[in-house]
């Protein structure tokens, strides 16, 4: 009979428990404009979870790379959050208003770095894909290029390790509820993969991949990663901002 009910607790209920809210994606907020410019400045906006949000410790080198190329004036406007998921960014465009003034900035593109704090709580891919497909059909209505980070290896097994008890316990929920590994970020990488193509923005977004810049994700022998293993340093900043500068300028071309 205990056999029995635990079976029952795995196959039925705790499936049945990722329809709570808490793992349901955002919904469509109200639309706003962002600013119209009319002149050859480059305006990048560069928005997210706390790898956006670290980036503000770290010199943008962004500007340096872009000018190096072509002859154009670069400006950057960093806002990230540090923890929020992909639910959360997308709400953050709305409600909170540094983020939200990065966009009505005007920006020519968006940097988005978002799905760590997805793959890393295991909030399921259907969550991930639902908010990203808001996220980057928002900076579309509004003529701003998304250029969008896919996911990176950090290291999931020690970010789980460093938790505290209630953490790690909801961290185990969440994978029996998605049926989920701890090392899922790949699945999540899938499901934006799907998006694009669902949506047929393979030609409107940049989407940046990791083997472009960091194949090894935290294993990278030049060491890009802090040592936690979970977000950049000073010298990952640099190598990250010099694939965004050159994925930029070969949009710009075509």
């Amino acid at each position: 009979m205990i056999v029995f009910l635990i079976l029952l607790l795995l196959l039925v209920v705790i499936p049945c428990l990722r329809w709570l809210p808490y793992y349901s994606p955002a919904t469509k907020q109200q639309h706003y404009q962002s600013a119209l410019h009319m002149d050859d400045t480059l305006r990048i906006a560069f928005i997210g979870d706390s790898w956006a949000d670290w980036h503000k410790k770290h010199q943008c080198k962004i500007p340096v790379f872009i000018s190096s190329k072509a002859e154009c004036n670069v400006d950057v406007y960093i806002s990230g959050i540090s923890g929020l998921t992909s639910k959360q960014i997308y709400l953050s465009m709305f409600q909170d208003d540094s983020v939200r003034n990065a966009i009505e900035w005007g920006p020519d593109y968006c940097v988005v770095m978002a799905g760590i704090n997805d793959a890393d709580r295991k909030m399921g891919t259907g969550y991930y894909k639902e908010n990203m497909r808001l996220i980057i059909d928002f900076l579309l209505s509004n003529q701003i290029t998304p250029v969008i980070i896919e996911i990176p290896y950090f290291n999931t097994r020690r970010s789980f390790q460093i938790r505290n008890f209630e953490g790690k316990l909801q961290y185990l929920l969440s994978m029996a509820i998605h049926f989920s590994p701890i090392d899922c970020v790949h699945q999540y990488r899938k499901a934006h993969r799907e998006l694009i193509e669902e949506e047929g923005w393979s030609q409107r977004i940049i989407y940046i991949p990791e083997s472009s810049w960091a194949p090894e994700g935290y294993r990278d022998s030049r060491n890009l990663y802090d040592d936690l293993q979970m977000h950049l340093n000073e010298k990952g900043y640099e190598v990250l901002d010099s694939c965004i500068a050159s994925s930029i300028l070969r949009y710009k071309k075509n």
